[in-house]
């Protein structure tokens, strides 16, 4: 999915970047509590990535991993289950994609397309389905 411009989203929470040891193993955390399995511990390194936490707790995330000369990927966008609809993981995506915007490049991101409620938040917030892609896991 791609972004065709800024996202108009107020930014009332405050967003940090997850960028020492014990904030990355929050993240992991996170995203593996959430989407378990894909997101192992040392995936955090190939980007960079922000969240925000309530009580001393990462409670929702996005940031940005593959950078290519015109495109930057958004990824790991994740909210805690005790924590959803409440507009963080609007705030993260908003940060994250004008951050890239400022950066003159274009977000894309992919989501699973039995994943219908990110897909529905991400084409409200402006993002259009470029390409359907197979992704095939092989396990030894």
């Amino acid at each position: 999915m791609l972004l065709a411009k800024p996202i108009d989203f107020p930014i009332v929470e405050n967003i940090i970047k997850l960028d020492d040891d014990h904030h990355k193993s929050d993240l992991f955390e996170l995203v593996n509590l959430v989407q378990p399995g894909y997101f192992k511990s040392k995936t955090s390194d190939l980007g960079v990535y922000y969240g925000i936490y309530k009580d001393e707790k990462l409670i929702a995330a996005a940031g940005e991993r593959m950078k290519m000369n015109e495109y930057t990927e958004v990824s790991a966008v994740v909210t805690h289950p005790d924590y959803t609809r409440k507009g963080y993981a609007k705030q993260l995506i908003a940060f994250t994609c004008n951050k890239i915007f400022a950066e003159g490049k274009i977000p894309y991101l992919h989501a699973t397309e039995s994943n219908v409620g990110a897909i529905n938040l991400y084409e409200k917030l402006g993002f259009q389905t470029r390409q359907k892609i197979s992704f095939w896991n092989f396990v030894k």
